[in-house]
């Protein structure tokens, strides 16, 4: 076996651990985060936080497409002082957003995060028209496996 195999098997068990850990209580890291904010900023730094954290995720990634000043800059950097990466907390908020079916499917570990922000997007733009189909397909699927 050569030592490159070697590593990308060892790449593979560090992902799959990682796996394992990701489906944690976000729930409840938000909750301290939001907390934490609170404490550090004011009421009114902190008022938007979707808007504020999308803003952030964007930045961490693309540093050089964007420029932060004032209290936008303080908040990115309490956050990455205190270990929290803003692309991550901007989940979290996406993920308290969906509705509560879905959030416990990722308790459940049946669904992944991505895809849970996926079906919530879907089920938020869904017309009459196509929730109607979508039953009817559900429906005939269960006949299906009888």
């Amino acid at each position: 076996m050569s030592p490159k195999s070697g590593r990308f098997g060892f790449a593979m068990e560090v992902a799959c651990v990682k796996h394992k850990n990701v489906q944690k209580n976000f729930l409840g890291k938000l909750k301290s985060l939001k907390k934490e904010l609170l404490e550090a900023f004011s009421e009114d730094d902190v008022r938007n936080l979707a808007e504020l954290m999308s803003k952030l995720a964007h930045y961490h990634y693309n540093k050089k497409k964007y420029f932060m000043i004032g209290k936008e800059k303080e908040i990115y950097n309490f956050l990455i002082k205190n270990s929290y990466n803003p692309y991550t907390v901007y989940r979290w908020i996406l993920l308290e957003k969906v509705p509560e079916d879905i959030r416990f499917q990722i308790k459940q570990k049946q669904i992944t995060q991505k895809r849970a922000i996926a079906i919530a997007f879907k089920r938020r733009h869904e017309t009459n028209e196509t929730l109607a189909e979508s039953i009817r397909d559900v429906g005939l699927q269960l006949i299906a496996r009888m």
